[in-house]
Parts: structure tokens; sequence; C-alpha cells
């Protein structure tokens, strides 16, 4: 009982993290210029994965609400605080990346929040003991977050350590 409270909090800070992604991610597409329209579709691209990521880790949190026999779901209340709430806090730190014109800074700002949102992943996936699928699930999410554009050496930028 014990390790499903635990496993709801954790999704319901991942999702929050990638309603974070999806809303910065959407903000900063619309503010580019049509001639960086290769850019546009590598944060379009992110936001489709955040949107997928979201309605993953909701099902899973509504599985486990109906395991503990809750009557609410991780829809109707997405910001309940929680022992997790620290990876989400380990978020926030940085989720007001998605800001600056220079497009060289917006591309390091993207790839300093993927690499806190890979460890964000990192840690909820340490956070609770997960049923196979469900963990199979969270590593596959973090997983895309790993082969992110904007982690790796390409022709968009090359991140520096």
């Amino acid at each position: 009982m014990d390790n499903l409270k635990k496993i709801i909090e954790v999704l319901n800070d991942l999702i929050r993290i990638n309603k974070d992604r999806e809303a910065g991610y959407s903000k900063v597409s619309r503010e580019l210029t049509p001639a960086e329209h290769n850019l546009r579709s590598a944060f379009e691209r992110k936001v489709m994965e955040s949107r997928n990521n979201i309605s993953q880790l909701e099902q899973m949190a509504d599985e486990i609400h109906h395991q503990l026999g809750e009557a609410e779901s991780a829809e109707e209340n997405p910001h309940r605080e929680s022992l997790a709430g620290r990876i989400y806090n380990m978020w926030s730190e940085v989720k007001d990346i998605f800001t600056g014109k220079d497009r060289n800074a917006l591309l390091k700002s993207c790839a300093d929040g993927e690499v806190k949102a890979k460890t964000c992943y990192e840690k909820a996936l340490d956070a609770a003991e997960y049923p196979e699928q469900m963990s199979r699930i969270l590593n596959e999410q973090k997983s895309s977050i790993d082969e992110s554009p904007f982690l790796l050496t390409n022709s968009l930028h090359p991140v520096q350590s």
C-alpha cells in the first residue's frame, strides 16, 4: 500500500514536469521565425513527446488509484503535495528555461532542461518499486529524453559540458 502511494506521488510529479515541458516547448516553437523551421520541428516533436508521456503517466496513475480504491484521479488533483514532490521541485528550478531570444542561449537552455528532466526520471525510477509494465514505460520515457536532439552533438547545437 505504501509503495502504491509512492508511485502515485512520483507519477503526479512526472505529469507536472511533462506539462511544463509541453507548455515550454510550445511557447518556444510559436516564437521561432519561419526560417527556423528545422528547429521548430524539433520543438514540436518534444511537445508531442511530452503529450504522449502525460497520457501514459495519467493512465498509470488512474490504474494505481483504482488499485488503492481512491475516488480521486490524477486529473482531479494534479498538484497534490507529496513526499515525491521533491522530484518536481528539482525540475521547477529550471522550468523557466524556455526563455531568451538568442538561438544559442535558447538551445543551451533546452539542453540544460533536458538534462534536468533526465535526472528527475532517474530519481523517479529510484523512488519506488514499480510493476514491470510501469517500469518499462518510465524507462522508455527517460530514453526518449536521453535521445533528445538538444542533448546530442549534432547540426542543431553542439552541447558542451
